[in-house]
């Protein structure tokens, strides 16, 4: 406080959050919430010590620049009383309005007070009064994100343009509130993907050869691999919407036809399903190659062999056991292990005849398959989603009941406040579980779905490695195999991945 005339007066920070939703909204403005705290600091005769603004910040967490100084000076005794103009402005979040009030204000002797909002936190009931307010800004808030979402969704299933930056080939028309298309630029979209299907060039291929003809990517910067990869995967070419998984009809006219697109999807998928082999240590199989004898990794080795010469200069590759190198010393499984050094040329010509052979042999990998998926049909996390989710239902149908019943008169807020405590922990609990299983659900589906691309894979082999590069030929066996093992008497075999 500060003494005017022997009178303490209280110096008050002075609190102004807008959201970018906010923003035209009458009375929410930045200068209207000014205009209200000054008049009303003037009729208390109270002296402002500072304006905390946050334009453009969201109530649904802390995370906002002024928000973090207003803490900072609370923490240092810096004012005596917090005041805005309603306390939605302060947070959205009841868990968040309770921390500000019992962690940061209340043990630094500061007072909170809104403008428009009676409640006094001195006291008992002023502090639960203070817990309802925020529980149902809470409530509004989620009522916000729910009314979002759905508009959202029903923006989808109306087949409109979901907002941001025009995709590369349309413009959008803010007349007509729809995507038009853009002829230089759909030219270059269906040029992209005639060149990928040609089967010349993969994504770097094609990125070089745009930045060679100078042509500008959708940012107007250099191109990337990540953007050509948006391109070609993205189905809004087809005259459609994509929204959670869904397609929907757009109101905006396609690009490409449903077969080209069709046909960039399956190329996309045997010739890069999933993960990308690492670079770095150069060989085929680098990453998934074991001895066969001790069982330790084997490392990719240059080995130059008529050392120092350099006219000519011999570089051999080769796999060598990390327990024979002892290069890495806790790598080592066996100190005896002479599995010897193995031409990387065999191991690997060795790995692709094998695939080749499979890729002929269709009831071997039917077989094995079946033997990697074996148990994936248990139902037991599939029941248990459905237990947990029935429960979660039940507590928010008791949520429910407890807010209408506090509206009604039926309960007090200190009772609203105690009885819906133990329920939004538990349905904290429930959704954190639900997550988890659903976790581990979809990593089961994912693992038969795996199991399909890489028979797919497969069967398509000897076309592919003829024409993928020396890149995308380690994708397609860092993906198809999960496992090789190198002998002593050079034999090796090969695991196919899960």
């Amino acid at each position: 406080m500060i003494r005017l005339g022997g009178i303490l007066t209280p110096l008050v920070a002075a609190y102004i959050r807008v959201s970018t939703d906010e923003q035209a909204e009458h009375g929410i403005s930045i200068p209207a919430q000014k205009s209200r705290l000054l008049s009303y600091c003037q009729a208390m005769d109270w002296e402002i010590f500072d304006f905390y603004v946050d334009d453009g910040y969201s109530g649904k967490n802390l995370n906002r620049p002024d928000m973090q100084r207003l803490i900072r000076d609370a923490q240092t005794k810096k004012f005596d009383t917090v005041l805005f103009v309603k306390l939605d402005r302060l947070s959205r979040k009841q868990r968040d309005t309770l921390y500000l009030l019992e962690d940061i204000f209340e043990p630094h002797g500061i007072g909170i007070k809104s403008v428009t909002e009676s409640f006094d936190t001195t006291t008992p009931f002023g502090k639960a009064a203070l817990g309802m307010m925020a529980v149902f800004a809470q409530l509004e808030r989620e009522t916000i994100v729910e009314r979002v979402r759905l508009a959202k969704k029903e923006s989808a299933k109306q087949g409109r343009f979901m907002g941001g930056p025009a995709p590369l080939g349309y413009d959008h028309d803010p007349a007509k509130k729809r995507l038009v298309i853009n002829e230089e630029q759909a030219d270059l979209v269906r040029w992209i993907y005639d060149e990928y299907l040609n089967g010349e060039r993969g994504y770097k291929g094609i990125v070089d050869l745009l930045d060679q003809k100078g042509i500008p990517s959708p940012t107007g910067r250099k191109w990337n691999t990540v953007t050509l990869k948006f391109i070609l995967t993205n189905p809004i070419y087809l005259g459609v919407i994509e929204h959670k998984g869904e397609l929907h009809k757009g109101n905006h006219p396609a690009i490409l036809d449903r077969s080209k697109w069709d046909e960039a999807q399956r190329l996309l998928a045997q010739r890069g399903v999933v993960r990308s082999a690492a670079t770095v240590h150069g060989g085929l199989v680098s990453g998934i190659v074991y001895c066969g004898e001790c069982g330790a990794r084997m490392r990719y080795k240059r080995v130059w062999q008529n050392y120092p010469c350099k006219e000519p200069k011999r570089v051999i590759d080769y796999y060598v056991c990390y327990s024979q190198d002892k290069s890495t010393p806790y790598m080592t499984r066996s100190k005896e292990c002479r599995v010897g050094y193995k031409r990387a040329t065999e191991v690997e010509d060795a790995v692709v005849d094998a695939l080749r052979k499979y890729s002929v042999d269709t009831d071997a990998v039917s077989k094995i398959a079946g033997e990697l998926l074996e148990g994936n049909e248990d139902k037991e996390p599939l029941r248990t989603l459905n237990r947990l989710r029935k429960e979660l239902t039940g507590i928010d149908k008791k949520l429910e009941r407890w807010y209408e019943a506090f509206e009604k008169g039926a309960i007090s807020p200190d009772d609203l406040v105690e009885r819906i405590k133990g329920l939004r922990e538990k349905k904290k609990s429930l959704e954190t579980e639900i997550v988890d299983v659903e976790a581990r659900t979809q990593k089961a589906e994912e693992r038969a779905i795996t199991m399909a691309d890489i028979m797919e894979v497969l069967k398509n082999f000897p076309e592919l490695w003829t024409q993928a590069s020396a890149d995308e030929r380690r994708g397609i066996v860092s993906n198809l195999l999960n496992r090789v093992n190198v002998f002593k008497d050079g034999h090796v075999e090969v695991e196919l991945g899960e």
